[in-house]
């Protein structure tokens, strides 16, 4: 009979290692490939015997022609015995007896018998699939007579996902064989590479046109897109950057400490050497610095010799090197510069690290210097985006993989954050007067941390407008949800105003808006109570290759107009005084209120240029907008006295010398009166050097920008 296809599937949990979904694995392939009208022999339990397991294989090799098809897939643990050198690896079923293999080598499911005795044997096309838990040293087949698909992670952990249930290589298997109506085996293994695995793949040239799902006829024509660069690369890039965050998490008591000759904890934690020497398996590291009299090491692995290398080390001049390898007969040096600097440089120094390093080339080289600088430790995810993204700015674009990766890791970093509130204070010369205006949402790490997370938030403008939608879109998820409670508990009958801030191109995505929409309409909030703050630092203008209609700022007014009739929200400019501002914007868009930038308090016209902000926000060809000076604290050069003679009712910082935070409240009565008493000038013995007229002695013009005393 021709064309058979046969199947063997082996699955088995082992709960000393803790491994949990072997078995499901097998189960769910088993169930696959039966609907595909495989012969299929499912395996898995604690009853299964390698004896029962090589009957069958025997029973499917001995009975095939040329014609037929064997797929022999194994999932659970694969041991490499110490008397065997290396050389023997045997797939584990629940009946192995590893001390008796020494004298009965065969009572096992050994990987010399599949090879030798099935898998060569077989008349017809034949394929392995690992998925197994076990030492890093297992290769796995070494032949060319049929096509092997393998992974072995170090332990259970490594190799399961417990958030899908199945083997990491299993699960991406399944969803291949799924979604395709037609897989060749060739399809399967690019298809795993694509979502970042790099399993050993093995076989002749053929082997790749094996038909596993699907009709063996002639395919369709198929549409491939240029390839990436480092598309080879992907699976090598996400393994060792998964094991410097694995190994940097590890305790502090439990990661082996460094042999440093010298301390400098401002360029190298304790423990920075072991974790990259552990997550490159090289034989050891050290951190050097190269001066005019040589290299010398800063902090360095156990067994760092470099009396052994030292005639091995180079350090070209030049700041556009990315790193080199240095062989002899003993060993290889792989050398990546960490930092230039006239005199002293920094060089990282890896002996002997893991022979599939060495073929990624420039890339390693730029994963280890943003480690260096990064702290795995402290933020593992945020740390893998920096990683990233160095990746990307270095390269230009990352395969796909890792760039789905990445959207992941930054959606999960954000949902990690906290929402506080700043209050926007309305100004007066009696304490009466003194109020909460509006509030400000702000992200923050955590509601104690006083500092926002400026690299981590504007990193999204680096990847592109799906990184920046998102970013928005959590931010404002966390910002209206967290409002809602806090004035649920708040002292207000109604709430307060609310600004969240947002970028050009959110406003532009419909994804946005449904989401504003969807949150308000969720929370019962008053859409005309929450302003949308858009920054002076963001352009108004179409991406490359974008046809807008109409010029940008009519494009983009029409755009906030329809959104205002939409959803009823209002928008203000925020950071006016930086970047992109001008007079023509805060005049062409449809905006409720004006944010001016702390940097305008420091120019030497800043009492002008207020009073310009100000005739501009009262034009008589729009509503009045609110005009609000943010940065406002007791070092403001301009006083609050002087800012409240530009006819400007509304401060934001920390003028109330309180932290934002997750709690709304009142302004407490002695600040109250603190405030008013700056707004009447109080305190002032005299006007300040900016507004005062310049003394004859003055030179140039150039004003100080201190306070008088």
């Amino acid at each position: 009979m021709a064309n058979q296809r046969f199947a063997v599937i082996v699955g088995v949990n082992d709960a000393y290692t803790r491994l949990r979904f072997a078995e499901r694995d097998a189960e769910a392939v088993h169930e696959l490939l039966e609907l595909e009208g495989f012969d299929a022999r499912l395996f898995t339990g604690p009853r299964v015997t390698a004896s029962d397991v090589k009957a069958a294989l025997r029973q499917f090799a001995t009975r095939a022609d040329k014609t037929d098809l064997l797929v022999v897939y194994f999932a659970g643990q694969a041991i490499t015995p110490m008397w065997s050198r290396g050389s023997e690896t045997y797939l584990v079923t629940p009946d192995l007896d590893e001390s008796a293999l020494s004298e009965k080598p065969d009572s096992g499911l050994r990987m010399a018998f599949l090879e030798r005795d099935v898998l060569e044997f077989f008349a017809g096309a034949a394929v392995l699939v690992v998925d197994a838990a076990g030492p890093s040293g297992f290769l796995g087949p070494r032949s060319h007579r049929y096509g092997a698909l393998v992974s072995c992670a170090e332990d259970a952990a490594e190799r399961e996902t417990p958030v899908i249930g199945h083997g990491v290589l299993t699960a991406h298997v399944l969803a291949t064989l799924r979604r395709q109506q037609r897989v060749t085996f060739g399809g399967l293994a690019a298809a795993v590479r694509e979502q970042g695995l790099s399993p050993l793949v093995t076989g002749p040239s053929w082997t790749e046109d094996v038909v596993l799902v699907g009709s063996a006829g002639d395919p369709a024509p198929a549409v491939l897109p240029l390839a990436n660069p480092l598309d080879a690369a992907t699976g090598e890039i996400g393994q060792l950057i998964r094991r410097l965050s694995q190994h940097a998490r590890m305790p502090r008591h439990a990661a082996p400490r460094s042999t440093g000759t010298r301390a400098d904890a401002g360029l190298a934690a304790p423990s920075r050497v072991e974790y990259v020497r552990a997550a490159t398996k090289a034989h050891s590291t050290a951190l050097l610095e190269y001066t005019a009299g040589g290299f010398q090491p800063i902090d360095s692995s156990k067994r760092f010799d470099l009396d052994a290398i030292r005639p091995m080390l180079r350090f070209p001049p030049g700041a556009d090197w990315f790193g080199h390898t240095v062989h002899d007969d003993h060993r290889t040096v792989l050398c990546v510069p960490l930092r230039h600097a006239e005199g002293r440089s920094l060089l990282l120094a890896l002996v002997d690290p893991a022979p599939e390093l060495l073929g990624l080339g420039q890339p390693v080289a730029k994963i280890l210097e943003t480690v260096w600088r990064t702290d795995f430790a402290a933020a593992p995810d945020e740390a893998e985006i920096e990683v990233l993204t160095a990746l990307r700015e270095a390269f230009g674009r990352l395969p796909r993989a890792l760039f789905e990766h990445c959207f992941e890791l930054y959606r999960r970093v954000l949902e990690s954050y906290s929402v506080v509130f700043q209050p926007v204070v309305t100004l007066g010369k009696t304490a009466r007067r003194i109020e909460v205006h509006s509030y400000e949402a702000l992200a923050r790490r955590s509601a104690a941390d006083s500092r926002a997370p400026v690299a981590m938030l504007r990193l999204a403008e680096v990847w592109g407008d799906r990184f920046v939608v998102e970013r928005d879109k959590v931010i404002l998820r966390m910002a209206l949800h967290t409002y809602a409670r806090a004035h649920a508990e708040g002292p207000w009958a109604s709430p307060k105003p609310l600004s969240i801030n947002v970028a050009v191109r959110s406003l532009l995505s419909d994804a946005y808006v449904e989401v504003l929409r969807t949150a308000i309409a969720e929370l019962g909030l008053d859409p005309a109570a929450i302003t949308l703050e858009i920054s002076e630092q963001d352009p108004i203008e179409p991406r490359r290759g974008e046809q807008w209609a109409e010029a940008p700022h009519a494009y983009f007014h029409n755009r906030l107009a329809a959104i205002a009739r939409d959803v009823g929200v209002a928008f203000a400019v925020d950071d006016f005084g930086e970047g992109y501002a001008s007079l023509s914007r805060m005049a062409e868009l449809p905006l409720t209120q004006i944010k001016v930038d702390r940097a305008i308090l420091h120019h030497p016209l800043a009492a002008k240029e207020l009073s310009l902000v100000m005739d501009t926000a009262r034009h008589a060809s729009h509503a009045p907008r609110v005009v609000i000076v943010e940065g406002v604290d007791d070092e403001s050069p301009l006083t609050l006295r002087e800012i409240y003679e530009q006819r400007i009712r509304h401060v934001q910082g920390w003028i109330t010398q309180q932290p934002a935070r997750p709690t709304l409240s009142p302004i407490e009565p002695e600040v109250c009166e603190r405030i008013a008493a700056l707004v009447r000038g109080d305190d002032e013995h005299r006007g300040t050097l900016m507004t005062r007229p310049r003394p004859a002695s003055s030179p140039s013009g150039e004003l100080p920008m201190q306070r008088g005393a």
